[in-house]
């Protein structure tokens, strides 16, 4: 089975990038109130019983990494990844998949264990969005003066 990472990775930036271009223009779909300072920016993943990437944006005052971005999976924050979860479910059948990632591949296997297959697709998702970050990508937007992005 094969997986095409790196064309994922290139769907989540334009949902990040187009999500930082509208941001003034739409209410903001995450915890917080819209007038608020952007305080935590989170890109969460799942690839286990479905497959997705959600970006959310906090405007708590006291914005933490308390699972509250679990509650805004919807349309506009989220892209769906189907595949994600067919490669997880490919590998606990003993097979193979052949992950394409940028500048290459990776095969994952039944030696990988379902941590390790996690934190490798959360390792190529966390390196794109220090990407964006190193590129600025991120400055346009309201942020507080202790915002911070998570994967």
């Amino acid at each position: 089975m094969k997986v095409n990472l790196e064309r994922n990775l290139k769907q989540l930036e334009e949902l990040i990038l187009e999500k930082i271009r509208l941001y003034d223009e739409y209410e903001n779909i995450g915890p917080g109130d819209d007038d608020d300072p952007i305080q935590l920016i989170t890109v969460g993943y799942y690839i286990e019983q479905t497959g997705y990437a959600v970006v959310v944006f906090d405007t708590r005052p006291n914005a933490e990494c308390d699972g509250e971005w679990t509650s805004y999976h919807e349309d506009d924050n989220m892209i769906e990844v189907p595949e994600w979860e067919d490669a997880f479910n490919h590998l606990c059948d003993e097979g193979t998949v052949s992950v394409s990632i940028p500048g290459g591949k990776k095969t994952l296997d039944t030696d990988d264990d379902n941590e390790s297959v996690a934190k490798f697709f959360g390792e190529q998702i966390r390196d794109t969005v220090l990407a964006m970050k190193n590129r600025n990508a991120f400055d346009s937007l309201p942020l507080g003066n202790n915002a911070r992005v998570v994967v």
